[in-house]
């Protein structure tokens, strides 16, 4: 089938270029051929206005340097005092001077703390304000700087914007005597520049060196403005000094435009002269509009049958793969929701079950103590197997509940540090002796969030699986740190949100997986282990765990190379807390404390009564949630401790403890289940303020949690 739909496919692209190919490739060239002519033809206009502005610019300020020589002249044999005591006279020559160039505002004669001396502008000058703040006056201070260009400012005796042209006023002995300043009005070359543009689109501007523009059209809105280093106009200035012609998309105005620029010679003056792409842009499709009048409608109409054609076939085989890629997927879903609910049907049955066995394997354990010693240790032997076989029953149920995301978790704060800290001689046992361990601690670990119980079981896990994967022995290296998650690759891996993660990576040198291993290494039941040596369950259960925790797994490796597991679980910035549970076999003995237990299923309701009374607890017993209000509702005895299981006929434990607490609030409840459902857990957590004691438990285990609730206050 899919063969069937690749050959029609395929026809019809070869019948769409076999109709197409000579008259498209004949358009394309010729596009090609006119769209370089067309922005050559622009090349070529900005160069000529370049030279019209080169040589325009260059005759206004050779002109103003003339000006400024003349202006010097004239109170070259003058001292400060003279120069004021003849301003009169002074001010009518620099008139004379300035009325012959129109591009000039004024010339000015300012002494050595930038005080103006006379001025061709203003008569008298004012003597309330100074221009040695202006980067004119500041460049000739501390030397020579020649002919100097300063900025675009606001005149401080009121007028419009003006750019200085300056020159130093030695003394007979070369010493700073005072500027000279020519003031010119960017209008005047505005006006040119606005002269110059017959058609649309068009730039012109006059740049200084550090980007300020002394004159643009069209005419800013600012006067003073100017662009940063990193503009592509710098850029390009600061790669090529002297000249080049670039496309940009400028800084000031967002517009992209052909820009040629030009250093006006002897000056750190740049001239620019630019067309908008969009004008150029459409000037070569005008051009090229007359190629399509003729001959382009019958080829465009066949060419457009073909291509509807072929987009609608391969949008219906596209549509048909999509569909069964989501028969595919939904079938899969299916399968893993039957799973899910096949096991959390049987867990919780099934916990009931394992409890009530290794509870009485516990008791018959205890009893043993009447035996004669030799029959006792036979029978001590036949009570471990048989413990040990329960407890691998719930093992089993606990990592396909784990696999199918519907364990009931408890996270917390916790460092992954710590944790191996905590972890170490554990490790090396579950690691044997013939294996290395290392562990590096990352520097500044960030601490993430997790069921630290169901961690560590994940992490015994990946150390079981290391070893298995080095029979002959080798080394296992324990390194976590700090990760950042981009989002290239959170969409590369679906499932996987960007952000901040703490990693957990466990690497062996042991033999290795191929690709299609690392492909299913996942899956339950799946292993390459003979069936005597394991169920294919552990990896299923590292994944389920860190995937129901928010987090990322990721396995690299090669055959005969080892293999590194990388855990990834979410940063949090709560701090985590040492908790200090009850663990010495005296502290799980209760004070009388009295405990309303309520079980549906009686030989675990029994169980669990003669587990408490053994520990010295008082007890009641319900069989439903019912009969357990009654019982607290009596009021000739007050409870301690409300010990529920969670799913229960009618009321079930959460609307039992919910209505228990509303009348005695100071009642402390612990839920017991084998599978939660969704009474008590959300989104695979625990609601907050839920304490829950898993089945199968252990008498240790159930005093344990009894003990740590009764004394939290």
């Amino acid at each position: 089938m899919q063969n069937d739909r690749e050959t029609a496919v395929r026809l019809l692209r070869l019948s769409l270029i076999g109709s197409l190919v000579i008259p498209v490739l004949l358009f394309v060239y010729a596009a090609w051929l006119n769209y370089r002519a067309t922005y050559r033809a622009a090349d070529e206009r900005i160069e000529r206005s370049l030279a019209i502005l080169h040589e325009h610019s260059l005759k206004i300020i050779q002109s103003t340097e003339l000006a400024l020589y003349a202006a010097a002249d004239a109170v070259r044999d003058h001292s400060d005092q003279s120069i004021r005591a003849n301003e009169k006279a002074l001010h009518d020559e620099l008139v004379q001077i300035v009325s012959r160039l129109t591009q000039l505002h004024s010339l000015w004669i300012f002494d050595r703390d930038g005080k103006p001396l006379v001025a061709s502008s203003i008569f008298p000058v004012p003597q309330t304000f100074t221009n040695a703040d202006r980067d004119y006056f500041q460049a000739q201070v501390a030397r020579d700087a020649g002919t100097y260009v300063g900025r675009v400012v606001l005149p401080k005796v009121a007028g419009d914007p003006i750019f200085t042209i300056s020159q130093r006023r030695p003394s007979a002995a070369g010493q700073f005597t005072g500027v000279t300043a020519a003031a010119i009005w960017p209008r005047t070359l505005q006006q040119f520049y606005g002269e110059i543009a017959n058609s649309p689109g068009l730039y012109y501007a006059l740049l200084r060196a550090d980007g300020a523009f002394l004159a643009r059209y069209p005419t800013p809105s600012a006067p003073d403005i100017r662009l940063n280093a990193q503009s592509q106009t710098m850029r390009a200035i600061a790669a090529n000094p002297e000249a080049d012609v670039i496309f940009i998309v400028s800084q000031l105005d967002g517009v992209g435009r052909r820009l040629g620029y030009r250093k006006l010679a002897g000056y750190p003056v740049y001239l620019l002269a630019g067309v908008e792409t969009r004008v150029i842009r459409n000037e070569w499709l005008r051009n090229m509009a007359s190629h399509l009048i003729f001959g382009i409608p019958a080829t465009a109409l066949l060419f457009g049958v073909i291509a509807l054609a072929l987009r609608r076939t391969e949008t219906l085989y596209a549509e048909a793969e999509r569909r069964e890629q989501a028969e595919a997927t939904l079938r899969q879903l299916h399968r893993m929701e039957a799973v899910g609910q096949l096991t959390g049907g049987v867990a919780h049955d099934f916990n009931n079950l394992l409890t009530i066995v290794l509870g009485n394997l516990e008791s018959a354990k205890r009893q043993l103590k009447t035996r004669g010693e030799e029959e006792g240790s036979r029978l001590a032997r036949a009570i471990d197997n048989a413990i040990q076989g329960a407890q691998r029953g719930a093992r089993l149920t606990q990592r396909l509940l784990a696999f199918s995301r519907r364990q009931p978790l408890a996270p917390q704060p916790l460092n992954f540090n710590k944790l191996l800290s905590g972890m170490s001689e554990l490790i090396r046992q579950a690691a044997g002796e013939r294996i290395e361990i290392e562990v590096v601690a990352g520097a500044g670990l960030w601490n993430a969030e997790a069921d630290p119980a169901q961690l560590e079981a994940t992490i015994l896990n990946l150390v079981l699986n290391a070893r298995d994967a080095m029979p002959d022995g080798g080394k296992l290296t324990l390194e976590t740190g700090n990760a950042f998650i981009d989002d290239a690759y959170a969409r590369e891996h679906a499932g996987v949100d960007p952000g901040q993660y703490a990693s957990l990576a466990a690497t062996d040198t042991g033999v290795g997986m191929d690709t299609e291993v690392q492909r299913r290494a996942f899956e339950p039941f799946f292993t390459t282990k003979s069936s005597t040596e394991g169920t294919g369950l552990g990896l299923s259960q590292v994944y389920g765990f860190i995937k129901q925790s928010g987090g990322h797994v990721k396995i690299y490796s090669e055959p005969g190379h080892g293999t590194t597991v990388k855990l990834y679980l979410p940063r949090v910035h709560a701090v985590a807390e040492e908790r200090n549970a009850v663990e010495a076999a005296s502290d799980l003995q209760g004070s009388g404390e009295r405990i309303l237990v309520v079980e549906d299923d009686a030989a675990v309701r029994g169980h669990v009564l003669e587990l408490l009374q053994d520990m010295n607890y008082t007890t009641s017993a319900a069989e439903n949630g019912d009969a357990a209000l009654e019982l607290l509702s009596n009021g000739s005895a007050r409870f301690d401790l409300l010990l529920t299981d969670v799913v229960l006929p009618g009321l079930n434990g959460r609307q039992l403890a919910d209505e228990a607490k509303k009348r005695y609030p100071a009642l402390k409840v612990l839920f017991m289940t084998g599978y939660s459902r969704n009474a008590i857990v959300h989104h695979g957590r625990l609601d907050p303020g839920v304490h829950l004691l898993q089945k199968p438990f252990t008498r240790d285990e159930l005093g344990r949690r009894i003990r740590e609730l009764l004394l939290q206050s």
